[in-house]
């Protein structure tokens, strides 16, 4: 079984939450939106081994605008991964009395903890409920939720440089865990690995792995099909067995990487020993945080064989890339909750999950931690807008707006997925036959929402045209080289692109604007840098 939901109120710094979960999850979101809180729940529940946690004052959340909350929960919500196994299977017996089964076939445990605030201190109780949320008559649940920890335990993967290196040991033939402690130790201290350390190494590894979690079995994977590859456009877990990985010398990362994890993994665990055929949960901190990409990619491939479900927080894009659509969680705090957006509320062909993973999940992959895309047609606008905000005050990447250029790829896709994944969004288009049919398409798209708010259509024919006749003919001219007042504005344009290019143009009329100030900032433009960054601070 594997955690499918989990529910918090009122637990640190998390409000409400509804998260779903897959077997591989990928968390984005700001700081301060809930990440460690959601991070430190699953750790007091599931990863300390004993039973069961006791609630603190620490651990109800805080608001300075409202009075403390007097109770808090957390719900946790697993699911057979075969409707019925659970009826099947020995070990998933053990937990028959909470086992629920629902509409879809499927069997569920719901594992509850509260707490609540009263005279005497803070009272926790640990249930298990059913479908509607009442809890199932039991004579001593806690024995249930120690079984279920033993057989979902959490580990918490970080960083382990300057971790205690002192934790207690369970001991395994060879002394395994002894070695790729002192191997860490080296490592910590920069020293060069021997081919005999690093083959060791492997060693000790590949025990590790048999000996705590069940057998990877065939690492083998159906071939990639193009909707795969679409919905997955990078791959990084194609690494091959455990028992074929072999160092290529004293310095190769996949060596290092496997020796590094695992003994992240022992000092995750506290020397607690793990039962065979336990299915943990990895929870893993930001793991681009002090590795190169090229390692991160090796070691991101390793953890990805892990038989377990993982959970990862990441301000990467390489290794967002490396996630399924489906797999991504996007965390934004909001006035009275930390809500979650993910796939699921649109609909998508597949043209769209192609487009999709070439313009924005492997060219643009840093553009789904943004608050708000400024969706527009060409280079010109890329060079022009962010500056143009700048003069008038407002620092584009600063306030999470991204400018994405959408020509190539289509407005639809774009939308379609910032809508699910809660991202603001605006596009701007020319004025001409074109433009109109891409305003049209984005009013079609509208539902109940402002056209002002989504769509600023330019009332020319486009952006060089716009900027003539909106006080700018002076710098035309100047790099046209024309003065004649009887020569056509589309002359002097088109005169002007042919000596400085369109991108060249566009940083000649910024300079040009700030030697004037943001008054010359055209009207329309102003208007939308002002809309924009107001929904875009929404996300506070």
């Amino acid at each position: 079984m594997y955690l499918e939901h989990i529910t918090i109120r009122n637990f640190m710094g998390l409000n409400q939450l509804s998260l779903p979960l897959e077997q591989s999850t990928a968390l984005i979101g700001e700081n301060a939106w809930g990440k460690t809180s959601l991070f430190r729940a699953l750790w007091r529940l599931m990863g300390q081994g004993s039973c069961c946690y006791q609630f603190t004052d620490e651990d109800f959340y805080r608001d300075d605008t409202g009075p403390e909350p007097e109770e808090l929960q957390i719900v946790l919500s697993y699911r057979e991964h075969r409707p019925g196994i659970c009826e099947h299977s020995n070990r998933l017996a053990t937990l028959a009395p909470v086992w629920v089964k629902h509409k879809d076939g499927y069997h569920r445990v719901h594992y509850r903890a509260a707490a609540k605030r009263t005279p005497a201190g803070v009272e926790t109780e640990h249930d298990f409920i059913d479908g509607a949320g009442e809890p199932i008559p039991l004579d001593a649940p806690a024995g249930l939720v120690h079984r279920l920890i033993e057989m979902n335990p959490v580990f918490r993967l970080r960083d382990s440089r300057g971790a205690p290196q002192d934790l207690p040991i369970v001991t395994l033939d060879g002394d395994y865990e002894q070695l790729l402690n002192h191997l860490s130790e080296q490592l910590a201290e920069a020293k060069a690995l021997s081919q005999g350390d690093i083959k060791a190494g492997l060693d000790a590894v590949r025990q590790l792995f048999e000996h705590y979690f069940t057998s990877q079995g065939a690492t083998s994977r159906a071939p990639r099909r193009a909707r795969d590859i679409a919905i997955h456009p990078v791959t990084l877990s194609q690494l091959g067995k455990l028992n074929d990985w072999q160092p290529m010398g004293e310095d190769s990362g996949l060596s290092l990487a496997l020796t590094a994890i695992a003994h992240t993994i022992l000092q995750a665990r506290e020397g607690r020993p793990i039962e065979t055929g336990a299915r943990p949960m990895l929870l893993i901190e930001d793991p681009e945080s002090r590795l190169h990409p090229t390692m991160l990619a090796v070691t991101w491939g390793v953890l990805d064989r892990f038989p377990g479900q993982k959970l990862v927080t990441t301000n990467s894009g390489d290794l967002l890339s490396a996630f399924p659509l489906n797999q991504l969680r996007r965390l934004v705090r909001v006035t009275t909750e930390t809500r979650c957006f993910h796939l699921g509320n649109e609909r998508y062909s597949g043209e769209d999950m192609r487009r999709i993973a070439f313009h924005v999940r492997i060219n643009r992959p840093m553009s789904l931690f943004a608050r708000y895309w400024l969706l527009v047609e060409g280079e010109t606008e890329i060079w022009l807008l962010s500056e143009l905000a700048r003069i008038c005050g407002y620092v584009l990447p600063a306030e999470g707006i991204r400018v994405i250029e959408f020509a190539q790829c289509g407005h639809t896709p774009l939308i379609k997925v910032a809508r699910d994944f809660g991202i603001g969004w605006h596009l701007l288009t020319d004025g001409d036959e074109a433009g109109q049919k891409y305003a049209q398409g984005v009013r079609s798209m509208l539902r109940g929402e402002r056209e002002v708010d989504h769509l600023t259509v330019l009332p020319r024919a486009d952006m060089e045209n716009y900027l003539f006749y909106n006080g700018l003919e002076d710098v035309f001219r100047q790099e046209a080289q024309i003065q004649d007042k009887h020569t056509p504005a589309s002359k002097i344009i088109d005169r002007a692109l042919s000596r400085r290019s369109k991108p060249g143009m566009a940083l000649a009329v910024v300079e040009a604007i700030e030697m004037q100030g943001p008054e010359r900032v055209p009207m329309e433009l102003r208007q939308m840098f002002t809309r924009i960054v107001a929904i875009a601070r929404r996300q506070r």
